[in-house]
């Protein structure tokens, strides 16, 4: 089983788990919030007439906004990112059972991350990339109707927009010990 999904499941499962602030804002929203100030900073240098301690006021007047129009947003809408993800691990749940994981959402909303590995490796161009494997446990019906854990492996290069999910376990690695002679 190998599925090809543009999110982060641990993230998702963060959307739907995490109440609504400025974290969740914060890691939803980096590119906004990166090209809301970027965007507007020559003005502000422009407007402070050089001043830095200026110019950084205005940049977090502006952040201030963002977050205040996101609270707003939120007042009269509800969580939107909450809303998205629900949509998208409904998806992931039909996928999942299309490749005989029995789950559902409010069993998926249980998972969690158990271990996490970084690899560098080279891609076909000879470029170094970072390979992120996440291993998740994930709450799965077995064919008795009982509740058991699946093991399944996420994994994602840094900066790409595909993360693969398969099953699979953390493999052990021994490691060699020295042992003082207290003789």
């Amino acid at each position: 089983m190998k599925l090809i999904i543009n999110y982060d499941l641990t993230n998702k499962l963060k959307d739907i788990n995490e109440p609504y602030g400025i974290r969740k804002i914060v890691r939803n929203s980096k590119p906004e919030i990166l090209f809301y100030i970027l965007s507007s900073l020559p003005f502000d240098i422009l407007i402070a007439h050089e001043s830095l301690k200026t110019a950084e006021v205005m940049a977090l007047f502006q952040v201030l906004t963002y977050f205040t129009i996101e609270f707003s947003d939120y007042i009269d809408s509800g969580d939107h990112y909450k809303k998205l993800a629900i949509k998208d691990l409904r998806n992931l749940v039909s996928l999942l059972r299309d490749n005989y994981i029995k789950t559902d959402l409010e069993l998926l909303k249980k998972s969690e991350v158990y271990s996490k590995n970084y690899q560098l490796h080279l891609n076909q161009e000879k470029i170094i990339e970072v390979l992120e494997s996440k291993y998740i446990l994930i709450p799965t019906y077995d064919f008795n109707g009982y509740i058991k854990n699946t093991s399944i492996l996420q994994e994602h290069i840094l900066g790409s927009n595909d993360y693969i999910l398969s099953l699979g376990s953390p493999s052990k690695k021994f490691k060699l010990v020295y042992a003082r002679n207290f003789n």
